[in-house]
């Protein structure tokens, strides 16, 4: 579970370079190498944070939960996984000046499709069985209302990811509205990273016994 609560921390900070990156792009500063480096750090952040979840949860979850659970939690992350890879393809080719215009308003239609497919499998982890760490219910019980509120943020920050990715590719602004998708995306991979690591970091204590 450890390697859980690793990848989704790197998750959480991808989300935090994207942010930072994304601003900066948007201010003028050397916006489309800034931009393909964001892409780069959220495919990087997927596929960590979705990779070691669907590689270490889903053979932790079929030991407590329905066979069901794990699927729907394994085949989103798998596919969150996929699209990071996706996303690190397509940031390196932007950052070569290979089509840029075209492949970064894509990573945002590729990259709001994985936080809508991997919604569903946040939801899924917000109500797994977990033992605090603590007595405190007030603690254990904040942490899974973070994690739906992730979940929640996914399903809107993707919805606006592939809008905003379809008027970019349609000439509409496109490097000005990649950029905000870039942002939102790193915001809402923040959010869901470190929901996720503190949800898992519960169940660290659990295990020992």
């Amino acid at each position: 579970m450890e390697e859980v609560v690793g990848g989704s921390l790197m998750e959480g900070l991808g989300g935090a370079a994207a942010i930072i990156l994304a601003i900066l792009g948007l201010i003028g500063i050397l916006p489309v190498p800034l931009a393909s480096i964001a892409v780069i750090a959220i495919g990087f952040s997927l596929l960590i944070g979705g990779g070691s979840i669907a590689a270490q949860y889903t053979r932790l979850l079929t030991r407590t939960e329905s066979p069901y659970t794990a699927r729907i939690v394994g085949g989103g992350m798998s596919i969150e996984a996929l699209c990071g890879i996706a996303g690190v393809v397509l940031g390196i080719l932007a950052l070569l000046h290979i089509k840029a215009e075209w492949l970064l308003p894509i990573s945002a239609l590729v990259f709001g499709g994985a936080l809508l497919t991997a919604s569903m499998a946040t939801s899924r982890l917000a109500e797994m069985r977990v033992r605090p760490a603590t007595d405190s219910y007030t603690e254990h019980d904040w942490s899974r209302d973070a994690m739906y509120a992730a979940s929640g943020s996914d399903v809107l920050v993707g919805g606006a990811a592939v809008v905003l990715g379809i008027l970019a590719l349609s000439g509409f602004y496109p490097l000005t509205l990649t950029l905000i998708a870039l942002l939102c995306i790193g915001a809402s991979l923040l959010v869901s990273g470190l929901s996720i690591a503190g949800r898992m970091y519960e169940k660290l204590p659990s295990e020992t016994h």
